[in-house]
């Protein structure tokens, strides 16, 4: 089973995805391609369909336009006795099956003795020829448009169709042709000649077309109205025009419009509420009707839409396939991976030597093997290397933390260091800012009355500076108590730290021996920061600056001392450069002018509240900043 975040169901998504999209856009292309020829082809069918109709219809219509045009010709030429013209209209009725009538209408009182009314009237009544002579006003005909039309027009006419009551009573089309006579030297109009064409009948003829199962043909007259129609019902009761306002439907409309100008089109329309149809019409040459010809759009694309389920089904079926037969072969090939990913596993819980699982091919998994191989190799490899590296790492700092343990050791660090000597208040503290560093402080005892204390910083950091620091710190003691002037001192420390130098390491250094009787200071300041004095009348200051140079550099430097009065109650804070420069992470310094802001504050606390509050206020400014210097802190009060 393929999980649903695995990387085989991502490929086989991203496959289905691709080829689903590729059969959508085949599929569209093929139906919008397929759709069109079908379209061209019904839309010729539908020409070729329409054509054949109009021709069959003139074949039937023309023949009939010649009886009355030959009926008038004779009336004009007065060849036909009277009493025989209603024998000759049974006889062109009888001899002409798609004539259902056929009249002679005559002006008023054209035949004086027959009266106002006279027309000969012959037609069919199923298989015989009825005639009849309508000479009353009951059947007004001087007012019906096949004979009023034509006489104003004073041309062949073919009628709406209408139901001629008191005549021939059906559904009917009648084509009229006027005829004239020499009255008076003047040719004036004397009747129509005509014939009717039963609507039925050509209704019949239409229906023989077959459009699909649903698809029909009918006819209209040249003002839209209905001449033949599947519904009958339609029949002479509809117009193109009235259907347009009544089904909401424009477009039928536009398609009365193109009749009356004679235009042909093949269409789409769709009536609301009903199915899209395809039209096709024409008019006749004959008499302006127009034949059309409807596609239903459902059958008309039936075998499109059948052919586009089947091929989406086949598409569907093969998609199915297609994941089944992907999926194993994607499941296969991918299991070397979930091997690996287990072999790795086992890696990362330090079983360096898991078999790695079996790779035949040699392509991408065949490469993956061999770097897994060779991971394995270096993993060891690299293990066995951090063992050495960190027990000796270990070894390391454990010797730096008994170093440290030394260095602190040999600084003073019990305070307070003299309770015998009550003149001296004192307090110190040193942080390195790694395990062993290169500052220093230190203080003891000469001769009883003099206090000597001193306050370095080597330069560098870590183990030679401790070492450096711890050779300074004995040498101080050594020569201290032989000399007790500050600069003979400095003097004979120089050229120990001095000689034989190569790594030309130095110190700063500043040292001072303090007359517990008197209160006299004498100092001398090897190139380090000049300390601090808070007098006791709360005045702060500090002393000049050196002008030595560090300890260590040259042998033969000569060192100065100098002299201050201390008076009761005065105090001396003494620093290193990592209280002033002690940095945070913006890169700001500490600086001197904050220490001796936080020196004045606190001016009233004794030595080692001072060296607290200087150590908070470095604290808060450099936050978590890591420490990058030592920080080593004397204060003294003199009593």
């Amino acid at each position: 089973m393929i999980k649903k975040n695995s990387l085989s169901f991502r490929i086989i998504t991203r496959v289905l995805l691709i080829t689903i999209t590729l059969f959508v856009l085949i599929m569209a292309g093929y139906y919008y391609y397929a759709r069109n020829i079908i379209r061209e082809y019904t839309r010729q069918n539908a020409i070729e369909l329409a054509g054949n109709l109009t021709g069959k219809i003139e074949q039937i219509l023309q023949p009939m336009e010649k009886v009355p045009q030959m009926l008038a010709s004779t009336m004009e030429m007065g060849l036909i006795h009277p009493d025989s013209l209603m024998s000759i209209l049974e006889t062109v009725v009888r001899k002409n099956p798609t004539i259902y009538g056929s009249a002679l209408a005559f002006e008023p009182d054209f035949f004086p003795d027959k009266g106002t009314y006279h027309m000969l009237y012959a037609h069919r009544e199923g298989d015989r020829v009825h005639s009849m002579t309508l000479d009353t006003e009951e059947y007004d005909y001087f007012y019906m448009d096949w004979y009023q039309i034509p006489a104003i027009l004073k041309e062949p006419y073919w009628s709406e169709p209408y139901y001629d009551e008191g005549a021939g009573n059906i559904l009917m089309a009648t084509y009229s042709v006027p005829f004239y006579c020499l009255r008076d030297g003047e040719r004036r109009f004397a009747g129509i000649a005509t014939v009717d064409l039963e609507l039925e009948w050509l209704t019949d003829i239409v229906s023989q077309v077959q459009i699909f199962e649903t698809g029909y043909a009918f006819m209209l007259s040249r003002n839209g109205v209905a001449v033949t129609h599947p519904d009958r019902t339609m029949i002479m009761n509809k117009s193109a025009f009235s259907n347009a306002e009544e089904w909401n439907a424009p477009i039928l409309r536009e398609v009365g419009r193109d009749l009356l100008q004679g235009i042909s089109r093949f269409r789409e329309y769709h009536i609301p509420g009903r199915d899209k149809l395809w039209i096709y019409y024409r008019n006749l040459e004959s008499n302006l009707w127009s034949v059309s010809v409807v596609y239903p759009d459902r059958e008309m694309f039936a075998s499109l839409r059948q052919m586009t389920t089947m091929g989406v089904v086949f598409i569907l079926g093969g998609l199915l396939l297609l994941t089944l037969i992907t999926s194993g072969v994607i499941e296969r090939l991918a299991k070397p991976l979930t091997l690996f990913a287990g072999s790795a596993r086992t890696i990362a819980e330090g079983n360096f030597d898991v078999k790695l699982p079996t790779v035949s091919t040699n392509d991408e998994m065949k490469e993956l093997h061999d770097a897994f191989s060779h991971m394995q190799e270096e993993l060891a490899e690299y293990v066995v290397n951090l063992k050495e590296t960190t027990a000796a790492k270990e070894k390391i700092e454990s010797e730096l933390r008994i170093a440290r343990e030394i260095q602190l050791s040999m600084i003073p660090h019990t305070f307070p260091p003299f309770p015998d000597l009550p003149q001296v208040c004192l307090y110190a503290m040193l942080k390195s800012a790694r395990e062993v560093g290169g500052d220093l402080y230190d203080f003891f005892v000469i001769d009883k009355d003099k206090f000597c204390f001193a306050i370095g910083d080597v330069s560098g950091k870590g183990v030679p500076a401790s070492l450096f620091m711890a050779v300074t710190r004995t040498l101080l003691r050594t020569i201290a108590d032989k000399e007790q002037s500050p600069a003979s001192i400095m003097e004979t420390l120089n050229k120990s730290l001095a000689f034989n130098n190569e790594s030309n390491m130095f110190v700063t250094f500043f040292l001072g021996v303090l007359d517990l009787r008197t209160g006299k200071l004498m100092y001398s300041n090897a190139g380090h920061n000049p300390p601090v004095v808070i007098g006791s009348n709360g005045n702060v200051s500090m002393f000049e600056a050196a002008k030595s140079i560090p300890l260590g550099l040259f042998e033969d430097f000569i060192y100065t001392e100098h002299a201050v009065q201390l008076n009761s109650g005065d105090k001396l804070f003494a620093y290193t450069d990592g209280v002033s420069e002690a940095e945070n992470k913006r890169e700001v310094l500490f600086g001197e002018e904050r220490m001796l802001e936080i020196v004045d504050a606190g001016k009233h606390l004794d030595p080692k509240d001072l060296i607290k509050s200087m150590e908070e206020a470095i604290d808060n400014h450099v936050v978590d900043y890591p420490q990058s210097d030592d920080i080593t802190m004397m204060a003294i009060r003199y009593t």
